[in-house]
């Protein structure tokens, strides 16, 4: 994931009632799961929930409403949809809570929608705004050059795992398939970020940020557990992350611009950008699994949604951590 998305700002102000709890007498269930770029906090009678994109106050909120967000965050079954006019909807309505069906079809372009605004969410992180603008430290983009290459690294040892652990016969040969097209381009990424100069090798040589860890050990977790790897794999093939060669060549040549210390950090960025648009821009892993076996039961989405959800926030703390290195210049 490279490459930065744009997204809105809005906000709203409304007053509704909680949810009920899930049902068995209802055949219509859904899973909502709390954005995991949100957060709340209590204002009085209000409960004001918000992300970068976006901040909607509930007034006159229940005083459940915060334990239900807290519950949220995991995943909880509700007997049908939110209804209009709820704070649930509200929020659905903000993209601040997603919803996916827990058992019936077209679960793939569903859960394409909710990856897509987990991904807005991940490039309206703060860093962006001033990289973007060409207004960032050396320090930082050397930084940002080096995890890079790190979560590279990290995509083979995940990569790998997944496939030793996969017992599914039809998910194992496309995970094969992945990592062997995947596997390797670490190696370009360092030799690029090594041509930026002597101070280049501190940064190579220091590891990975802690969040950068995180990330990676996120998605080894992950790998023993097909249906969360899956998602982890479909946050990072949502169709808001897809790009035409074109566009990655155009994105990195105007960061090599206005960063020309680090141009061939970037070049080789966007190299191995395109390299995976190549090998990962047909049909992406969940759709390839769900025409093989069919749709996943509704333990399985929810593991797919927590595997999505969790690369999503680690990407974001990621990207966080690299911006709190300019912060205070």
């Amino acid at each position: 994931m490279s490459a930065p998305i744009a997204s809105s700002v809005a906000s709203s102000s409304r007053g509704v009632p909680c949810p009920p709890l899930a049902s068995d007498a209802c055949n219509t269930p859904v899973w909502v799961i709390v954005s995991p770029h949100a957060r709340w906090a209590t204002e009085a009678q209000a409960i004001a929930v918000s992300s970068h994109e976006v901040s909607c106050t509930l007034h006159g909120a229940p005083a459940e409403t915060a334990v239900w967000l807290d519950r949220m965050r995991h995943g909880v079954l509700l007997a049908e949809a939110p209804s209009p006019g709820t704070w649930l909807a509200t929020l659905v309505d903000e993209a601040l809570v997603q919803v996916l069906p827990a058992t019936h079809g077209a679960m793939g372009p569903a859960f394409g929608r909710i990856c897509d605004d987990w991904v807005r969410g991940i490039f309206a992180a703060p860093f962006w705004t001033r990289f973007l603008a060409g207004e960032s430290s050396d320090i930082q983009v050397l930084a940002f050059l080096a995890q890079h290459y790190h979560r590279a690294a990290g995509a083979d040892v995940h990569n790998r795992i997944a496939v030793e652990r996969c017992t599914d016969a039809a998910l194992r040969p496309l995970l094969l398939r992945q990592y062997r097209e995947q596997r390797g381009q670490a190696t370009m990424l360092a030799a690029g970020l090594l041509r930026c100069g002597p101070a280049a090798r501190t940064f190579l040589d220091s590891g990975a940020f802690d969040a950068t860890h995180a990330l990676i050990d996120f998605i080894i977790g992950a790998a023993g557990d097909m249906p969360a790897y899956v998602g982890c794999c479909a946050l990072s093939q949502a169709p808001a992350a897809v790009r035409a060669a074109s566009e990655i060549e155009a994105q990195f040549d105007a960061l090599a611009r206005r960063y020309p210390s680090a141009a061939e950090g970037f070049q080789a960025v966007g190299a191995h950008a395109r390299h995976d648009a190549s090998v990962c821009g047909g049909t992406p892993l969940l759709a390839q699994w769900v025409e093989e076996v069919g749709e996943p039961d509704a333990a399985s989405r929810l593991r797919m949604l927590r595997g999505a959800h969790g690369v999503a926030a680690a990407y974001r703390a990621m990207f966080d951590s690299l911006h709190r290195l300019d912060e205070d210049m």
